[in-house]
Protein backbone atom coordinates (compact mmCIF):
# COMPACT_ATOMS: atom_id res chain seq x y z
CA UNK A 1 0.00 0.00 0.00
CA UNK A 2 1.13 3.56 -0.54
CA UNK A 3 2.50 5.82 -3.17
CA UNK A 4 4.77 4.11 -5.66
CA UNK A 5 7.67 6.54 -5.76
CA UNK A 6 9.38 4.56 -8.50
CA UNK A 7 6.86 6.05 -10.92
CA UNK A 8 7.77 9.63 -10.01
CA UNK A 9 10.07 11.72 -12.12
CA UNK A 10 13.07 13.35 -10.48
CA UNK A 11 11.29 16.71 -10.36
CA UNK A 12 8.18 15.15 -8.81
CA UNK A 13 10.00 13.28 -6.08
CA UNK A 14 10.11 15.11 -2.72
CA UNK A 15 13.65 16.48 -2.90
CA UNK A 16 14.32 16.99 0.80
CA UNK A 17 13.08 13.64 2.08
CA UNK A 18 15.83 11.84 3.93
CA UNK A 19 15.80 8.06 3.82
CA UNK A 20 14.83 6.58 7.16
CA UNK A 21 16.77 3.37 6.64
CA UNK A 22 20.16 4.99 6.15
CA UNK A 23 21.31 6.33 9.46
CA UNK A 24 23.59 9.31 9.16
CA UNK A 25 25.24 10.21 12.44
CA UNK A 26 27.31 13.26 13.22
CA UNK A 27 31.00 12.54 13.68
CA UNK A 28 30.70 13.44 17.36
CA UNK A 29 28.44 10.46 17.93
CA UNK A 30 31.07 8.07 16.63
CA UNK A 31 33.48 9.03 19.39
CA UNK A 32 33.53 7.39 22.80
CA UNK A 33 33.25 10.73 24.60
CA UNK A 34 32.37 14.34 23.90
CA UNK A 35 32.44 17.56 25.86
CA UNK A 36 29.77 20.16 26.46
CA UNK A 37 30.67 23.70 27.51
CA UNK A 38 28.80 24.93 30.60
CA UNK A 39 28.72 28.69 30.12
CA UNK A 40 27.59 30.82 33.07
CA UNK A 41 28.14 34.56 33.36
CA UNK A 42 31.86 35.08 32.71
CA UNK A 43 32.76 31.42 33.31
CA UNK A 44 33.00 28.54 30.85
CA UNK A 45 33.74 24.97 31.91
CA UNK A 46 34.05 21.83 29.78
CA UNK A 47 32.00 18.87 30.96
CA UNK A 48 33.01 15.46 29.65
CA UNK A 49 30.12 13.24 28.56
CA UNK A 50 31.46 9.67 28.72
CA UNK A 51 28.25 8.08 27.50
CA UNK A 52 25.43 9.34 25.26
CA UNK A 53 22.88 7.48 27.37
CA UNK A 54 23.39 9.92 30.23
CA UNK A 55 20.30 12.06 30.60
CA UNK A 56 19.31 15.72 30.60
CA UNK A 57 18.52 15.31 34.31
CA UNK A 58 22.12 14.26 34.89
CA UNK A 59 23.34 17.24 32.85
CA UNK A 60 21.27 19.65 34.96
CA UNK A 61 22.63 18.07 38.14
CA UNK A 62 26.23 18.34 36.92
CA UNK A 63 25.74 21.94 35.80
CA UNK A 64 24.45 22.89 39.24
CA UNK A 65 27.40 21.10 40.85
CA UNK A 66 29.90 22.97 38.66
CA UNK A 67 28.30 26.35 39.41
CA UNK A 68 28.08 25.60 43.14
CA UNK A 69 31.86 25.15 43.25
CA UNK A 70 32.10 28.82 42.26
CA UNK A 71 28.99 30.34 43.81
CA UNK A 72 26.72 28.14 45.94
CA UNK A 73 24.04 30.83 46.25
CA UNK A 74 23.88 31.30 42.49
CA UNK A 75 23.68 27.54 41.92
CA UNK A 76 20.49 27.38 44.01
CA UNK A 77 18.77 29.61 41.46
CA UNK A 78 19.36 27.30 38.48
CA UNK A 79 15.97 26.09 37.22
CA UNK A 80 16.72 24.93 33.66
CA UNK A 81 19.27 24.76 30.87
CA UNK A 82 19.33 26.32 27.41
CA UNK A 83 21.27 25.46 24.29
CA UNK A 84 21.17 29.00 22.94
CA UNK A 85 20.70 27.30 19.57
CA UNK A 86 17.12 26.16 18.95
CA UNK A 87 13.76 25.77 20.67
CA UNK A 88 13.95 22.05 19.89
CA UNK A 89 17.12 21.52 21.92
CA UNK A 90 15.79 23.75 24.68
CA UNK A 91 12.61 21.65 24.93
CA UNK A 92 14.75 18.50 24.89
CA UNK A 93 16.74 19.81 27.87
CA UNK A 94 13.50 20.16 29.86
CA UNK A 95 12.76 16.45 29.42
CA UNK A 96 15.00 15.06 32.15
CA UNK A 97 14.71 11.43 31.07
CA UNK A 98 15.96 12.14 27.52
CA UNK A 99 19.51 11.17 26.63
CA UNK A 100 22.24 13.56 25.51
CA UNK A 101 22.42 12.04 22.04
CA UNK A 102 21.06 15.24 20.48
CA UNK A 103 24.14 17.23 21.48
CA UNK A 104 27.42 17.52 19.61
CA UNK A 105 30.95 17.95 20.83
CA UNK A 106 31.59 21.45 22.25
CA UNK A 107 27.92 22.46 22.24
CA UNK A 108 27.30 25.29 24.68
CA UNK A 109 24.95 24.75 27.63
CA UNK A 110 23.62 27.88 29.35
CA UNK A 111 22.11 27.65 32.86
CA UNK A 112 18.81 29.50 33.35
CA UNK A 113 18.48 31.28 36.69
CA UNK A 114 15.13 31.89 38.38
CA UNK A 115 13.87 35.46 38.47
CA UNK A 116 11.16 36.83 40.78
CA UNK A 117 7.72 37.40 39.23
CA UNK A 118 4.62 39.35 40.34
CA UNK A 119 1.79 37.50 42.08
CA UNK A 120 -0.72 38.04 39.26
CA UNK A 121 0.14 36.19 36.05
CA UNK A 122 1.10 38.66 33.34
CA UNK A 123 3.63 39.17 30.57
CA UNK A 124 6.10 40.11 33.31
CA UNK A 125 6.27 36.37 34.13
CA UNK A 126 7.81 35.55 30.75
CA UNK A 127 10.95 36.27 28.75
CA UNK A 128 10.19 36.48 25.01
CA UNK A 129 12.45 34.35 22.80
CA UNK A 130 11.19 34.61 19.22
CA UNK A 131 8.07 35.08 17.10
CA UNK A 132 6.90 31.68 15.82
CA UNK A 133 3.52 32.43 14.24
CA UNK A 134 1.15 35.06 12.94
CA UNK A 135 -2.54 34.84 12.12
CA UNK A 136 -5.32 37.13 10.97
CA UNK A 137 -5.47 39.07 14.23
CA UNK A 138 -2.95 37.37 16.50
CA UNK A 139 0.69 36.51 16.78
CA UNK A 140 2.47 33.74 18.68
CA UNK A 141 5.70 34.13 20.63
CA UNK A 142 7.91 31.43 22.14
CA UNK A 143 8.64 32.39 25.76
CA UNK A 144 10.40 31.11 28.85
CA UNK A 145 8.79 31.47 32.28
CA UNK A 146 11.14 33.46 34.48
CA UNK A 147 10.59 31.62 37.77
CA UNK A 148 10.59 28.03 36.46
CA UNK A 149 12.51 28.07 33.18
CA UNK A 150 9.69 26.25 31.39
CA UNK A 151 8.91 26.99 27.74
CA UNK A 152 5.51 28.03 26.38
CA UNK A 153 3.88 29.70 23.39
CA UNK A 154 1.85 32.86 23.99
CA UNK A 155 -0.91 33.69 21.54
CA UNK A 156 -1.57 37.43 21.71
CA UNK A 157 -4.58 39.33 20.36
CA UNK A 158 -5.37 43.03 20.25
CA UNK A 159 -8.42 43.98 22.33
CA UNK A 160 -9.18 46.91 20.04
CA UNK A 161 -9.25 44.65 16.98
CA UNK A 162 -11.30 41.93 18.69
CA UNK A 163 -13.89 44.43 19.92
CA UNK A 164 -13.93 46.38 16.65
CA UNK A 165 -14.47 43.26 14.54
CA UNK A 166 -17.05 41.75 16.89
CA UNK A 167 -14.91 38.71 17.67
CA UNK A 168 -15.31 38.71 21.46
CA UNK A 169 -17.48 35.58 21.45
CA UNK A 170 -14.99 33.82 19.17
CA UNK A 171 -12.08 34.50 21.54
CA UNK A 172 -14.02 33.52 24.65
CA UNK A 173 -15.15 30.30 22.93
CA UNK A 174 -11.58 29.38 22.06
CA UNK A 175 -10.48 29.86 25.66
CA UNK A 176 -13.45 27.89 27.02
CA UNK A 177 -12.82 24.97 24.66
CA UNK A 178 -9.10 24.84 25.47
CA UNK A 179 -9.93 24.75 29.19
CA UNK A 180 -12.01 21.59 28.63
CA UNK A 181 -9.51 19.74 26.50
CA UNK A 182 -7.59 16.75 27.89
CA UNK A 183 -6.30 14.83 24.91
CA UNK A 184 -2.84 13.77 23.70
CA UNK A 185 -3.38 15.33 20.26
CA UNK A 186 -4.91 18.66 21.29
CA UNK A 187 -2.75 21.56 22.46
CA UNK A 188 -2.84 22.32 26.21
CA UNK A 189 -3.57 25.70 27.78
CA UNK A 190 -1.91 26.82 31.02
CA UNK A 191 -2.92 30.43 31.56
CA UNK A 192 -5.17 33.09 30.07
CA UNK A 193 -4.71 36.70 31.13
CA UNK A 194 -5.08 40.23 29.82
CA UNK A 195 -3.63 43.70 30.00
CA UNK A 196 -5.08 47.07 29.07
CA UNK A 197 -4.66 46.50 25.34
CA UNK A 198 -4.05 42.76 24.78
CA UNK A 199 -5.42 39.26 25.42
CA UNK A 200 -3.00 36.39 25.99
CA UNK A 201 -3.34 32.60 25.89
CA UNK A 202 -0.35 30.67 27.25
CA UNK A 203 -0.19 27.37 25.40
CA UNK A 204 1.99 24.30 25.08
CA UNK A 205 5.04 24.99 22.91
CA UNK A 206 5.32 22.54 20.02
CA UNK A 207 8.89 22.86 18.69
CA UNK A 208 8.12 20.78 15.60
CA UNK A 209 6.24 23.71 14.06
CA UNK A 210 3.29 23.48 11.68
CA UNK A 211 2.54 20.38 9.63
CA UNK A 212 2.04 22.86 6.76
CA UNK A 213 5.71 23.87 6.94
CA UNK A 214 6.98 20.30 6.66
CA UNK A 215 4.43 19.19 4.06
CA UNK A 216 5.33 22.01 1.72
CA UNK A 217 9.01 21.51 2.40
CA UNK A 218 8.74 17.89 1.25
CA UNK A 219 6.17 18.44 -1.50
CA UNK A 220 3.87 15.62 -0.42
CA UNK A 221 3.81 12.64 1.91
CA UNK A 222 3.80 8.96 1.08
CA UNK A 223 0.58 7.13 1.87
CA UNK A 224 1.99 5.56 5.03
CA UNK A 225 3.27 8.91 6.27
CA UNK A 226 -0.07 10.57 5.55
CA UNK A 227 -1.91 7.72 7.29
CA UNK A 228 0.01 8.42 10.50
CA UNK A 229 -1.06 12.08 10.67
CA UNK A 230 -4.56 11.21 9.47
CA UNK A 231 -4.93 8.71 12.34
CA UNK A 232 -3.86 11.12 15.07
CA UNK A 233 -6.09 13.89 13.67
CA UNK A 234 -8.99 11.42 13.51
CA UNK A 235 -8.64 10.68 17.21
CA UNK A 236 -8.61 14.39 18.01
CA UNK A 237 -11.79 14.95 15.96
CA UNK A 238 -13.47 11.95 17.57
CA UNK A 239 -12.77 13.44 20.99
CA UNK A 240 -14.04 16.89 19.98
CA UNK A 241 -17.26 15.44 18.59
CA UNK A 242 -17.74 13.41 21.77
CA UNK A 243 -17.56 16.76 23.59
CA UNK A 244 -20.23 18.14 21.18
CA UNK A 245 -17.71 20.46 19.51
CA UNK A 246 -17.35 21.01 15.75
CA UNK A 247 -13.82 22.12 14.92
CA UNK A 248 -14.52 23.75 11.50
CA UNK A 249 -10.99 24.88 10.68
CA UNK A 250 -8.94 21.76 10.01
CA UNK A 251 -5.91 22.50 7.81
CA UNK A 252 -2.14 21.82 7.91
CA UNK A 253 -1.47 25.26 9.43
CA UNK A 254 -3.53 24.32 12.50
CA UNK A 255 -1.74 21.04 13.14
CA UNK A 256 1.44 21.39 15.17
CA UNK A 257 4.15 18.79 15.82
CA UNK A 258 5.71 18.12 19.20
CA UNK A 259 9.38 17.33 19.70
CA UNK A 260 8.88 13.70 18.63
CA UNK A 261 6.62 14.38 15.65
CA UNK A 262 3.21 13.67 17.21
CA UNK A 263 0.46 16.15 16.35
CA UNK A 264 -1.39 18.79 18.35
CA UNK A 265 -4.54 20.39 16.95
CA UNK A 266 -4.63 24.09 17.78
CA UNK A 267 -6.63 27.28 17.07
CA UNK A 268 -10.24 26.80 18.17
CA UNK A 269 -11.42 30.30 17.28
CA UNK A 270 -13.90 29.05 14.67
CA UNK A 271 -15.11 26.04 16.66
CA UNK A 272 -18.75 25.64 17.67
CA UNK A 273 -19.91 24.11 20.95
CA UNK A 274 -23.04 22.15 21.89
CA UNK A 275 -23.61 20.52 18.50
CA UNK A 276 -24.85 16.92 18.53
CA UNK A 277 -24.47 14.33 15.75
CA UNK A 278 -27.58 15.69 14.01
CA UNK A 279 -27.20 19.23 15.34
CA UNK A 280 -26.85 22.22 13.03
CA UNK A 281 -24.99 25.51 12.93
CA UNK A 282 -25.69 28.29 10.44
CA UNK A 283 -22.62 30.54 10.28
CA UNK A 284 -20.23 30.57 7.31
CA UNK A 285 -16.63 30.20 8.42
CA UNK A 286 -13.38 28.46 7.61
CA UNK A 287 -10.47 28.68 5.21
CA UNK A 288 -11.61 28.84 1.55
CA UNK A 289 -9.47 25.91 0.36
CA UNK A 290 -11.08 23.55 2.88
CA UNK A 291 -14.68 24.77 3.10
CA UNK A 292 -17.29 22.07 2.53
CA UNK A 293 -19.91 22.57 -0.21
CA UNK A 294 -22.76 22.98 2.31
CA UNK A 295 -20.82 25.75 4.04
CA UNK A 296 -20.47 27.63 0.76
CA UNK A 297 -24.05 27.03 -0.39
CA UNK A 298 -26.06 27.96 2.69
CA UNK A 299 -23.90 27.94 5.79
CA UNK A 300 -26.07 25.24 7.37
CA UNK A 301 -23.82 22.43 8.56
CA UNK A 302 -23.28 19.76 11.19
CA UNK A 303 -20.37 17.67 12.51
CA UNK A 304 -19.80 16.02 9.11
CA UNK A 305 -18.28 19.31 7.92
CA UNK A 306 -15.19 18.21 9.86
CA UNK A 307 -15.04 14.98 7.87
CA UNK A 308 -14.99 16.92 4.61
CA UNK A 309 -12.04 18.97 5.87
CA UNK A 310 -10.41 15.72 7.07
CA UNK A 311 -10.68 14.45 3.50
CA UNK A 312 -9.27 17.73 2.18
CA UNK A 313 -6.35 17.42 4.60
CA UNK A 314 -5.63 13.85 3.50
CA UNK A 315 -5.86 14.89 -0.15
CA UNK A 316 -3.35 17.69 0.40
CA UNK A 317 -0.96 15.42 2.29
CA UNK A 318 -1.01 12.93 -0.59
CA UNK A 319 -0.88 15.40 -3.50
CA UNK A 320 0.64 18.62 -2.18
CA UNK A 321 -2.44 20.81 -2.73
CA UNK A 322 -6.04 20.84 -1.44
CA UNK A 323 -8.75 19.38 -3.71
CA UNK A 324 -10.19 21.83 -6.26
CA UNK A 325 -7.40 24.32 -5.55
CA UNK A 326 -7.30 27.41 -7.75
CA UNK A 327 -5.53 30.74 -7.32
CA UNK A 328 -8.86 32.42 -7.99
CA UNK A 329 -11.00 32.09 -4.87
CA UNK A 330 -14.27 32.38 -6.80
CA UNK A 331 -13.22 29.65 -9.26
CA UNK A 332 -12.10 27.43 -6.40
CA UNK A 333 -15.42 27.81 -4.61
CA UNK A 334 -17.28 27.02 -7.85
CA UNK A 335 -15.18 23.87 -8.27
CA UNK A 336 -15.85 22.75 -4.69
CA UNK A 337 -19.60 22.99 -5.31
CA UNK A 338 -19.80 21.71 -8.89
CA UNK A 339 -16.76 19.77 -10.12
CA UNK A 340 -16.19 16.04 -9.78
CA UNK A 341 -13.26 15.03 -7.63
CA UNK A 342 -10.09 14.06 -9.49
CA UNK A 343 -7.72 11.72 -7.63
CA UNK A 344 -4.19 11.02 -8.94
CA UNK A 345 -3.58 7.50 -10.20
CA UNK A 346 -0.64 6.85 -7.86
CA UNK A 347 -2.95 6.81 -4.82
CA UNK A 348 -4.03 3.31 -3.78
CA UNK A 349 -7.59 2.07 -4.29
CA UNK A 350 -8.18 2.18 -0.52
CA UNK A 351 -6.93 5.77 -0.45
CA UNK A 352 -9.12 6.74 -3.40
CA UNK A 353 -12.19 5.15 -1.80
CA UNK A 354 -11.61 7.00 1.46
CA UNK A 355 -11.08 10.34 -0.27
CA UNK A 356 -14.21 9.84 -2.37
CA UNK A 357 -16.22 9.01 0.73
CA UNK A 358 -14.98 11.94 2.81
CA UNK A 359 -15.23 14.52 0.02
CA UNK A 360 -18.84 13.78 -0.90
CA UNK A 361 -20.64 17.03 -1.71
CA UNK A 362 -23.86 16.09 0.09
CA UNK A 363 -23.31 15.71 3.87
CA UNK A 364 -25.79 12.83 4.12
CA UNK A 365 -23.72 10.84 1.61
CA UNK A 366 -20.43 11.62 3.30
CA UNK A 367 -18.45 8.97 5.15
CA UNK A 368 -18.84 9.66 8.87
CA UNK A 369 -22.30 11.23 8.60
CA UNK A 370 -23.72 8.39 10.70
CA UNK A 371 -20.77 8.35 13.08
CA UNK A 372 -16.99 8.26 12.95
CA UNK A 373 -16.98 4.45 13.02
CA UNK A 374 -17.89 4.58 9.33
CA UNK A 375 -14.46 6.08 8.66
CA UNK A 376 -12.67 3.66 10.97
CA UNK A 377 -14.24 0.75 9.09
CA UNK A 378 -12.98 1.98 5.71
CA UNK A 379 -10.38 -0.25 4.03
CA UNK A 380 -7.74 2.49 4.37
CA UNK A 381 -8.16 2.38 8.17
CA UNK A 382 -8.73 -1.36 8.71
CA UNK A 383 -5.24 -2.15 10.03
CA UNK A 384 -4.89 0.96 12.18
CA UNK A 385 -4.41 0.13 15.87
CA UNK A 386 -6.31 3.07 17.34
CA UNK A 387 -5.34 2.29 20.94
CA UNK A 388 -1.66 2.20 20.01
CA UNK A 389 -2.01 5.55 18.24
CA UNK A 390 -3.81 7.11 21.22
CA UNK A 391 -1.05 5.97 23.57
CA UNK A 392 1.66 7.24 21.19
CA UNK A 393 3.04 3.76 20.70
CA UNK A 394 3.24 4.26 16.94
CA UNK A 395 6.49 5.93 15.94
CA UNK A 396 6.05 9.10 13.85
CA UNK A 397 7.34 8.63 10.29
CA UNK A 398 9.26 11.90 10.41
CA UNK A 399 10.94 13.61 13.33
CA UNK A 400 11.26 17.41 13.33
CA UNK A 401 14.76 18.83 13.46
CA UNK A 402 15.94 19.24 17.03
CA UNK A 403 18.99 21.37 16.30
CA UNK A 404 17.34 23.82 13.89
CA UNK A 405 14.12 25.82 13.88
CA UNK A 406 11.02 24.18 12.44
CA UNK A 407 9.10 27.44 12.14
CA UNK A 408 8.47 29.33 8.94
CA UNK A 409 11.48 31.48 7.93
CA UNK A 410 9.14 34.45 7.39
CA UNK A 411 8.90 34.85 11.18
CA UNK A 412 12.66 34.74 11.74
CA UNK A 413 13.24 38.47 11.36
CA UNK A 414 10.08 39.66 13.11
CA UNK A 415 11.03 41.95 15.97
CA UNK A 416 9.87 41.33 19.55
CA UNK A 417 8.73 44.47 21.36
CA UNK A 418 10.40 44.04 24.75
CA UNK A 419 8.60 47.06 26.20
CA UNK A 420 5.30 45.48 25.23
CA UNK A 421 6.29 42.31 27.10
CA UNK A 422 6.83 44.36 30.23
CA UNK A 423 3.27 45.76 30.17
CA UNK A 424 2.01 44.83 33.66
CA UNK A 425 -1.18 46.89 33.87
CA UNK A 426 -4.26 44.70 34.30
CA UNK A 427 -7.69 45.52 32.93
CA UNK A 428 -10.64 43.24 32.16
CA UNK A 429 -12.81 45.85 30.43
CA UNK A 430 -14.87 44.05 27.79
CA UNK A 431 -13.46 40.62 28.69
CA UNK A 432 -14.63 39.80 32.20
CA UNK A 433 -13.91 36.20 33.15
CA UNK A 434 -11.16 35.73 30.58
CA UNK A 435 -8.53 34.69 33.16
CA UNK A 436 -7.53 31.05 33.57
CA UNK A 437 -4.85 29.38 35.68
CA UNK A 438 -4.33 25.64 35.41
CA UNK A 439 -2.88 25.62 38.96
CA UNK A 440 -6.09 26.91 40.55
CA UNK A 441 -8.64 25.02 38.47
CA UNK A 442 -7.91 21.59 39.94
CA UNK A 443 -6.71 20.44 36.53
CA UNK A 444 -4.13 17.71 36.08
CA UNK A 445 -2.30 19.30 33.17
CA UNK A 446 0.97 17.68 32.14
CA UNK A 447 3.67 20.31 32.07
CA UNK A 448 7.37 20.14 31.28
CA UNK A 449 9.62 18.96 34.09
CA UNK A 450 10.23 21.62 36.70
CA UNK A 451 12.28 21.75 39.88
CA UNK A 452 9.44 20.27 41.95
CA UNK A 453 10.17 16.80 40.57
CA UNK A 454 13.80 17.45 39.73
CA UNK A 455 15.31 15.84 42.84
CA UNK A 456 13.63 12.49 42.28
CA UNK A 457 14.93 12.39 38.73
CA UNK A 458 18.55 13.35 39.39
CA UNK A 459 18.73 10.80 42.19
CA UNK A 460 18.37 8.14 39.51
CA UNK A 461 20.72 9.83 37.06
CA UNK A 462 23.76 10.57 39.21
CA UNK A 463 24.32 7.32 41.08
CA UNK A 464 26.29 5.69 38.27
CA UNK A 465 26.55 5.44 34.52
CA UNK A 466 24.55 2.23 34.62
CA UNK A 467 21.66 3.91 36.40
CA UNK A 468 21.66 6.71 33.84
CA UNK A 469 20.92 4.35 30.98
CA UNK A 470 17.35 4.45 29.77
CA UNK A 471 15.22 1.44 30.58
CA UNK A 472 12.91 1.93 27.64
CA UNK A 473 14.11 -0.06 24.63
CA UNK A 474 12.89 2.47 22.09
CA UNK A 475 14.55 5.38 23.90
CA UNK A 476 17.80 3.43 24.06
CA UNK A 477 17.79 3.35 20.25
CA UNK A 478 17.65 7.16 20.04
CA UNK A 479 21.35 7.28 19.22
CA UNK A 480 20.78 5.59 15.89
CA UNK A 481 17.33 6.99 15.14
CA UNK A 482 17.32 10.63 16.15
CA UNK A 483 19.47 11.60 13.19
CA UNK A 484 17.99 9.26 10.60
CA UNK A 485 14.34 10.25 10.92
CA UNK A 486 14.58 14.02 11.05
CA UNK A 487 12.69 16.06 8.49
CA UNK A 488 15.21 17.65 6.17
CA UNK A 489 14.84 21.37 5.66
CA UNK A 490 15.27 23.33 2.46
CA UNK A 491 14.07 26.89 3.04
CA UNK A 492 14.49 27.93 -0.60
CA UNK A 493 12.39 24.99 -1.78
CA UNK A 494 9.80 25.74 0.90
CA UNK A 495 9.41 29.34 -0.23
CA UNK A 496 9.03 28.23 -3.85
CA UNK A 497 6.37 25.66 -2.94
CA UNK A 498 4.05 28.10 -1.16
CA UNK A 499 1.53 28.34 -3.95
CA UNK A 500 -1.51 28.97 -1.79
CA UNK A 501 -2.31 31.90 0.42
CA UNK A 502 -3.34 31.44 4.04
CA UNK A 503 -6.74 33.02 4.50
CA UNK A 504 -9.79 32.69 6.69
CA UNK A 505 -13.41 33.59 6.11
CA UNK A 506 -15.67 34.16 9.08
CA UNK A 507 -19.03 35.61 8.15
CA UNK A 508 -21.51 36.09 10.97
Amino acid sequence: MGQDESTLSYTQRPQSMRSTNKSKKPDALKEDTKSLIISSHSYSFPLTIPDDTLTCGWLLSESIRIISDINAELAQKVVALSSGKSEGLDCWLLLYERTLVAFKNNDKIIPIFAEPVPERTSLAHFTPLKVIGKGGFSHVTAVRKKDTGQLFAIKTMSKAFVLGEGKTEQIMTEKEILMKMKHPFIVSIYWAFQSVSKLHLVLELCPGGELFYHLHNLGRFTEEQAKFYFSEVMLALEYLHSMRIIYRDLKPENILLDIDGHIRVTDFGLSKQNISLRGRSYSICGSPEYMAPEMLLSGEHGPSVDFYTLGALLYEMLTGLPPYYDKSRSKMQWKIINEDLEIPSYISKAGKDLLSGLLQKKPENRLGFNGIEEIKNAEFCRKINWEAFYNKKVKPPLRPHIRASNFDPEYKDMRIDNEYFAEPVYSDVGFEGFEYNYNTEGEEVKIQNDMSNYSSIINTTTVSLNNSRLKNTEDSREKSEVWSTEISRNDEQLLRSKTKNKSIINYK
